[in-house]
């Protein structure tokens, strides 16, 4: 479709310095917390980092992988914001098939799991032993493993949790490759890296039909830190698509659209997504989105930024004790902008333009103050 062709040139410069990092960040013996799964550009060592990001990335999130191995011993010393996350989770995963892929998470902690003291600080130990009462530990397998951290924002002023990860124990560390090694390795794995994510997305949720939402449904694959749903949209410009929903007393929930590659639009400018702290709610309690091309003076329009075609996803993560995960989704309609008025519920908030520039605004303030 025309806004696949359009965003394929995007989705490969992602997906090209994805393989970069999988492959210069792949000692187990010497691991490094890289920040990944994001396509804002940023500055890092005195350049430009364009982002590596796959899978409807979240900028809500703060992602950092390592790799790992049953072989060593590893301690992990975290230190909460002071405004922290709304859920921070660690995942070790499965990794035969490379980092920066999906794995079968061998185990799991979120915020409500890790024991800190009282100035937020606390260590996680990962190796093959069991626990044996030893509070926030992470048994290890052998063979290659994935570190995944992953910070959510209900807010974008938010801290992300600040981590320090060291070998403590194990064989000798790796020989380290050379750069021309390490060059060969990235260009030998780029084919089967990029088909590894275009395999992801051609059957993700069994590539559905467009403007439903699958689930909602656990996570348990991924060790069940969160709850999502989601689906493709197919928007002409006068159309919208209208999705209700609760949130379920959940620490976090995101909203958020990406390409028909699964690459989602820059989030400063525009809103194309949206967390709890960008919503507001009906007058019952629940949350009406909007997707579409142009503003319909909803207060929680999501914007497609100009996309026709693309995914959309709805997360819940760390769920009120109550929620109920199969009424999170209420209603879903498509509509023409010209009828929805019809279908949104009473009280439904909206924004004047002066409204939405100052929104704009405070978003592009907000992530900025994620970068220190």
């Amino acid at each position: 479709n025309p806004d696949g062709a359009a965003g394929l040139d995007r989705a490969l410069d992602q997906w090209v310095m994805g393989q970069v990092a999988s492959i210069i960040n792949a000692d187990p013996s010497r691991p490094r917390l890289f920040w990944s799964v994001d396509n804002t550009p940023r500055r890092w060592c005195g350049h430009v980092f364009p982002g590596a990001a796959v899978a409807i990335d979240n900028p809500d999130n703060v992602n950092r992988v390592a790799p790992l191995d049953g072989a060593w011993r590893y301690e992990l010393k975290g230190q909460y914001g002071e405004f922290p996350t709304s859920q921070m989770n660690i995942n070790v995963t499965l990794a035969a098939d490379g980092q920066l892929r999906w794995g079968d998470a061998i185990a799991t902690f979120t915020n409500r799991d890790i024991v800190a003291d009282a100035d937020g600080r606390f260590t996680v130990t990962m190796d093959k032993d069991p626990a044996n009462g030893r509070p926030n530990h992470m048994q290890l397998v052998d063979g290659p493993l994935q570190l995944a951290i992953r910070d959510s924002h209900g807010d974008w002023r938010q801290q992300a949790t600040l981590f320090d990860l060291q070998v403590v124990g194990g064989p000798d560390k790796l020989r380290q490759p050379s750069d021309d090694e390490l060059a060969t390795d990235i260009a030998s794995g780029m084919q089967d890296f990029v088909q590894f994510w275009v395999g992801f997305k051609n059957t993700f949720w069994n590539n559905p039909s467009p403007n439903q939402v699958i689930g909602p449904f656990g996570r348990p694959r991924e060790g069940g830190w969160g709850t999502q749903a989601g689906g493709r949209f197919q928007l002409a410009d006068s159309q919208a698509l209208v999705i209700t929903t609760l949130s379920g007393g959940s620490d976090y929930t995101g909203f958020q659209i990406s390409d028909p590659w699964m690459i989602s639009p820059t989030p400063l400018h525009r809103t194309t997504s949206r967390n709890i702290a960008q919503c507001t709610a009906n007058p019952d309690g629940t949350y009406t989105y909007v997707i579409a091309l142009v503003d319909p003076g909803v207060a929680n329009w999501i914007d497609t930024a100009g996309l026709h075609e693309g995914w959309f996803m709805l997360r819940w993560q760390n769920l009120g004790p109550d929620a109920v995960i199969e009424e999170l989704v209420r209603d879903v309609t498509l509509v023409d902008l010209e009828d929805l008025d019809q279908v949104l519920r009473e009280g439904t908030p909206r924004v004047t333009l002066e409204q939405r520039r100052d929104e704009i605004l405070d978003r592009v303030a907000a992530h900025q103050s994620r970068l220190g």
